[in-house]
């Protein structure tokens, strides 16, 4: 019965929020009907280099923004969450020199502090809009990258701050 009418609610577009253990990172979002998660093999077609691969990634159902996420070896303490907003705009900034705007700023997800990086860089037709959010997972970096041109990201912004506010951290 339950299957049935979980079936039933997705066929007229009104399913509930289902949570997602997000493969080998602690963390578990609530995915939508609007969100399409791309398989292991779809990543790696997508990233096709090793670095830097994320470990899950979602898009939009217009396919236009992607939510991935990524958690690096590289360590942060809790602590330190807060210095990544005043240092890490340096590190954007040399690696992107076409940079047309940018803002830091912490967010808290979920109860959880968030350093939060929203840039922008020129596209063709619109502006691509970038947005990264780091906090520590187990003594390291947790990414979620957030991906696509301005008018899409417009579009599609209820669909993306859902599944970002769903974020919970399995471990601290």
């Amino acid at each position: 019965m339950k299957r049935t009418l979980s079936v039933l609610l997705f066929s007229l577009g009104l399913a509930a929020a289902v949570p997602v253990k997000l493969g080998n990172i602690p963390v578990t979002v609530e995915s939508s009907p609007n969100l399409l998660s791309l398989t292991d093999a779809g990543i790696r077609k997508a990233f096709p280099s090793a670095a830097g691969r994320p470990d899950a990634v979602f898009l939009t159902d217009d396919r236009k923004v992607s939510v991935a996420f990524e958690w690096r070896d590289g360590k942060l303490a809790p602590n330190e969450v807060d210095k990544l907003v005043t240092q890490f705009p340096a590190v954007i900034k040399a690696q992107i020199p076409s940079l047309k705007s940018l803002k830091s700023n912490m967010v808290q997800l979920s109860g959880k502090p968030w350093a939060q990086f929203v840039f922008t860089t020129p596209g063709q037709g619109d502006d691509l809009r970038r947005e990264l959010l780091m906090t520590s997972v187990g003594g390291r970096v947790l990414v979620m990258t957030i991906a696509g041109n301005l008018k899409d990201y417009s579009r599609n912004e209820a669909t993306i701050r859902g599944l970002a506010s769903s974020v919970r951290v399995n471990v601290n």
